[in-house]
């Protein structure tokens, strides 16, 4: 039996969905189809993918096996279909990008203005999440390219990057707290204070992964603190006094300031490099090369640097 591309995608939308009914939503079709095309899915292969006892929804080891391909081969198709319609001028399809927050607010509405203007019936969608929800998207094939941090090192050794600015890391923090009292606010004056900082709120209870990195290269010895991935909650903390914030420059230019201080930290060991990434394992579509080409030949964001060359 062929396997057909709609059992495919509904499979993967139920996978991303976390059920049935949500992917019918989603995919604007009613359950019953959904769970047919899923079942003759199954069939076709003779195997079973999703455990329908057991919520919340779990794959088999054959779906488990066959999500990663399954992933590949419908954005295979659909970057193939994308281009093979473009037209000399124009492109059209759907290009994904998966971003971080700072970076979706200050620097890609100008850069898919420009994509946009000149390809007005190309779809785009931009994915944010923390450094790991931006590796799997591009691992899984949800994203075609990505904004990314270059630290820390993904797992997956198939996605390759272009460095594009590095960022300093800047303090926000009530008027009159003792640390604007410092002329040039260091790292060493930071860490005297419970300090909240950007990071993964479950795997770095303390400091997110940037700041922990340059307090351990400076030897410095931070007092408790608290992570979150969302700028704007961290300052939302920092007015609640909960502690000074630390974070990129960006993500202090996209936040309400209104009743806080900004001040740079003068720290050798402190800075955000952001790339571009993507897959080595997925060719890019036109779309794809076309975004890469204007972020490449584009400005950097206020404020950012280029990252220095060894």
């Amino acid at each position: 039996m062929d396997v057909e591309l709609a059992w495919l995608r509904s499979w993967i939308e139920v996978v991303d969905s976390g059920g049935f009914a949500r992917a019918a939503a989603r995919l604007h079709v009613s359950q019953p189809r959904v769970s047919a095309r899923v079942a003759s899915l199954e069939r076709a292969l003779g195997c079973v993918l999703i455990e329908r006892r057991i919520r919340p929804l779990t794959l088999t080891d054959e779906g488990r096996r066959l999500l990663p391909r399954a992933r590949m081969i419908v954005a295979a198709l659909d970057d193939a279909v994308s281009d093979m319609r473009a037209t000399a001028g124009t492109l059209t399809g759907k290009l994904a990008i998966a971003s971080f927050a700072s970076a979706s607010s200050e620097f890609l509405p100008g850069v898919l203005r420009k994509l946009r203007d000149a390809n007005p019936l190309l779809e785009l969608a931009v994915l944010d999440g923390d450094v790991q929800v931006i590796e799997d998207s591009l691992s899984e094939r949800r994203a075609a390219v990505a904004l990314r941090p270059l630290r820390p090192e993904p797992a997956d050794q198939a996605l390759v990057r272009r460095g594009i600015w590095r960022e300093p890391f800047v303090v926000l923090a009530p008027p009159g707290h003792p640390v604007l009292g410092n002329d040039s606010i260091t790292l060493e004056n930071v860490a005297a204070y419970p300090v909240i900082t950007i990071g993964d709120p479950l795997g770095d209870p303390s400091l997110g992964y940037e700041a922990w990195s340059a307090m351990q290269s400076s030897r410095i010895e931070p007092a408790a603190g608290m992570v979150s991935h969302q700028p704007t909650t961290l300052a939302a903390m920092v007015r609640g006094g909960h502690g000074i914030g630390l974070l990129n420059s960006l993500a202090g230019a996209m936040v309400r300031t209104d009743g806080l201080e900004v001040r740079e930290v003068a720290n050798r060991h402190l800075y955000r490099d952001v790339g571009l990434w993507w897959h080595a394992e997925r060719p890019l579509s036109r779309a794809a090369q076309a975004f890469i080409d204007l972020v490449l030949d584009g400005d950097r964001p206020a404020g950012t640097l280029p990252i220095p060359t060894d």
